[in-house]
């Protein structure tokens, strides 16, 4: 069993060194998202963020898209491009959407983008259902 206790690095209401981003979800329950404001800790290049905490956010707006449809996941596999850098401080729109399920695997898509509609980065997850 899954027991969320506030303390996740990603929505963790309880976690001081987190993110504590919120997320909101589609009528038809098969897509999440958030908007991620990368803060200097964040950077790897001079004012360049980090394309990791990118991809953990995408990470978890998928998982987030599934939990919401009534899944419990844990990743199994993610796969990643960085397409465009992202500035530090450059609001991010992240959305994930719920592409298929099949047996115990949640299979969900994501993409972060610029305000403009540039995509920064792009994601795809098995996310595994736990029972």
């Amino acid at each position: 069993m899954l027991i969320s206790d506030g303390r996740c690095f990603v929505c963790g209401r309880d976690n001081a060194g987190g993110l504590r981003l919120e997320f909101s979800y589609s009528q038809d329950g098969l897509s999440a998202e958030t908007t991620f404001v990368p803060q200097e800790q964040y950077q790897g290049w001079q004012g360049i963020t980090h394309g990791g905490i990118i991809i953990t956010v995408l990470d978890e707006v998928m998982a987030k898209a599934a939990v919401h449809k009534g899944y419990a996941v844990v990743t199994g596999e993610i796969t990643a491009k960085l397409k465009n850098p992202a500035k530090v401080m450059e609001p991010l729109k992240c959305r994930a959407f719920i592409e298929d399920v099949k047996k115990k695997i949640v299979y969900a898509r994501a993409v972060a983008s610029r305000e403009d509609g540039t995509v920064v980065a792009e994601a795809t997850a098995k996310l595994v259902i736990i029972s």
